[in-house]
């Protein structure tokens, strides 16, 4: 057995003792990798037609500890330790032509298709479901995710929801958590790889009971995070090539939505009352 090596390095070695429900599960694993290191055991089995079993058996005869191991090193894979010329050069040689924009366009199509399989509505409204409920909603990012978490933000504080900026410095975000009580919500902003200070954010999660949710392309449950914890990933494409924010900025629209549609009463109360200010405010 092996214990070291590639994903598909373990699955070559083993090949030959591979049952079939083992051969259904490897089919999900390397024809959509980006969704494979996101979604749990449950959900690939369900895609290969299997019984959940059947996926951890199978990461146990790859030499992994378990299928959560295996998700884990697929996702450092995916990752690996591509920079950021190396990803924009890998996706401007794998264009067809001069014609940038409709190769971008349909790599972008393509993930967005894929999203509703990987978030299902019913995750979204209990995602809206726990913003609305939350006494405060606290919104933290690093990186371009910041540029998601502002526009969340804005969205929100337009229905009236209490929004705290997150993406400042670590410093500052310690500052804010002093106030973080059991009926607020902290909602984590994350793609490629976790923030460096996430496990700080859990612990504080755990000494106050309050709510943590996370939007994400490749990354899990964080370590230690409450069993309640919300995760909506939806990968991007390729991780070794360049990405864009189409994807998280759509799913990001659809909780705003999913908020509205919930109360729309309120919401529409909440609008209104905004128009009038911002008509105050201009003259």
């Amino acid at each position: 057995m092996l214990t070291s090596g590639s994903l598909r390095d373990r699955i070559d070695a083993q090949r030959d003792r591979f049952s079939p429900a083992d051969r259904r599960v490897v089919d999900v694993l390397l024809s959509h990798p980006a969704e494979a290191a996101v979604l749990p055991a449950e959900q690939v089995a369900q895609r290969a037609g299997v019984h959940v079993a059947a996926a951890t058996r199978l990461a146990q005869k790859l030499g992994y500890n378990g299928y959560p191991h295996l998700r884990s090193n697929l996702q450092a894979e995916l990752l690996g330790a591509v920079d950021a010329e190396e990803r924009m050069r890998a996706r401007l040689d794998r264009t067809s032509g001069d014609d940038l924009l409709a190769d971008l366009v349909e790599d972008e199509l393509s993930s967005l298709r894929e999203l509703p399989r990987n978030v299902s509505q019913e995750m979204v409204d209990t995602a809206a479901g726990r913003i609305r409920q939350a006494r405060r909603v606290l919104l933290f990012a690093r990186g371009n995710a910041t540029v998601l978490a502002g526009l969340l933000a804005r969205r929100l504080r337009r229905f009236g929801t209490l929004v705290t900026d997150l993406t400042v410095t670590d410093r500052d975000v310690a500052e804010e958590l002093v106030s973080l009580r059991e009926d607020d919500l902290i909602v984590v902003l994350a793609f490629r790889r976790a923030p460096r200070v996430l496990p700080a954010i859990v612990q504080t999660v755990r000494e106050t009971g309050c709510g943590l949710m996370v939007l994400t392309d490749v990354l899990g449950t964080p370590a230690g995070a409450p069993q309640d914890t919300l995760v909506l990933a939806a990968p991007r494409g390729n991780g070794r090539e360049y990405q864009s924010l189409t994807v998280p900025m759509a799913l990001s629209n659809a909780l705003v939505l999913a908020v509205a549609r919930a109360d729309q009463h309120s919401a529409s109360t909440a609008l209104t009352r905004l128009d009038t200010l911002i008509e105050r405010f201009d003259n």
